[in-house]
């Protein structure tokens, strides 16, 4: 395996950078109705010279499909960042934000608010990134308590806590899903399939910022994540201060999955999938796969969306769906051929 320099982490991080641009852009062509790259340029050309009779294109391209493509980048590395931290941590490439039960926690958090009928907005951050936020956060802490074991962290104890929280959590979901009114219930079970919608460009905002302050937690601690892949007690004596890595990094992990479950909802399996397929191509150095895994999840949806919003036109599929069938095979894979971290 090559020595990662800065100057390959530079020359790979653009090479897919820009991939993952030309990718965006070829989806913008696609939906329900399909548009020639002539009528796309023309649409671009209408939005700076504020043509209206591309009127109808523009308004596709930056108000539908744009910010939906925009949504599904952050969504996606969101996910997928958050996965290869929790691996990194728990040393178990099968652990994602849904086996610890952060994402469950968000999504009883935006059911709660659902229910109760609480929608407010202030300065871009609505009520439901509030409660996914405040769902995610307690499930955490309620997971840190129940898995920490003298003061550490120990991971299968942390992974059987957040499995028991999660059924616990589900359980809860169902409750309110049954008490709900036929309204409710059709709004809440649509969501809790992972759905993604076209938000303005405010919602997007407040999405980014909070996967960026998770993502930035995250890629602060990669030559952590390397030194911790061994084991606890060989990183402890290299002088690291094993418990506040962890913490750091379920931290990040809960702001980067509030971001995404509060607006799409759960999707799952990209935060198996993703890290561990970067892992297979590229390696185990984490100042690779955290980035790589971000580039890659982001692209990952944004695909799936494509193909959940164009596969039964005009009708559309929840990508959850679609994320569900690409992943279910892949988690089978991995428990078949246990090529395991």
């Amino acid at each position: 395996m090559q020595t990662l320099t800065l100057k390959r982490w530079l020359s790979s991080l653009s090479i897919l950078s820009l991939l993952s641009i030309i990718v965006s852009l070829v989806l913008l062509l696609y939906g329900s109705d399909a548009l020639r790259p002539y009528d796309a340029l023309v649409g671009l050309k209408s939005f700076f010279t504020g043509n209206i009779e591309s009127g109808t294109v523009r308004t596709i391209l930056f108000q539908v499909r744009l910010p939906r493509i925009i949504l599904a980048l952050i969504t996606g590395g969101a996910l997928a960042t958050a996965g290869a931290g929790f691996q990194a941590i728990l040393k178990n490439p099968l652990a994602d934000p849904y086996v610890l039960g952060i994402s469950s926690g968000a999504a009883l958090g935006v059911i709660v608010s659902l229910y109760l009928g609480v929608f407010v907005s202030l300065a871009g951050i609505s009520s439901t990134i509030v409660f996914a936020f405040t769902g995610a956060m307690l499930t955490l802490y309620i997971v840190y308590r129940l898995g920490t074991v003298d003061k550490k962290i120990p991971p299968h104890t942390m992974l059987l806590s957040g499995v028991m929280v999660n059924a616990i959590i589900f359980a809860a979901i169902l409750l309110i899903v049954s008490i709900s009114n036929s309204l409710n219930l059709y709004k809440i079970f649509f969501w809790l399939l992972g759905y993604l919608s076209s938000p303005d460009y405010s919602t997007l905002l407040v999405a980014f910022i909070f996967a960026l302050i998770g993502a930035a937690i995250m890629f602060s601690q990669a030559k952590s994540l390397n030194i911790l892949t061994m084991d606890d007690e060989t990183a402890a004596t290299l002088g690291l201060d094993v418990e506040r890595i962890k913490k750091l990094i379920l931290i990040g992990g809960a702001l980067l999955v509030a971001a995404s479950v509060s607006i799409c909802g759960p999707i799952s399996f990209i935060g198996i999938m993703i890290p561990h397929t970067v892992r297979l191509l590229a390696g185990y150095d984490y100042r690779f796969i955290l980035p790589v895994s971000m580039i890659g999840g982001g692209v990952f949806l944004a695909v799936a969306d494509t193909v959940a919003r164009t596969l039964l036109s005009p009708a559309e599929i929840p990508v959850g769906i679609i994320t569900a069938l690409a992943g279910g095979p892949f988690f089978l894979y991995l428990l078949r051929t246990r090529r395991l971290v």
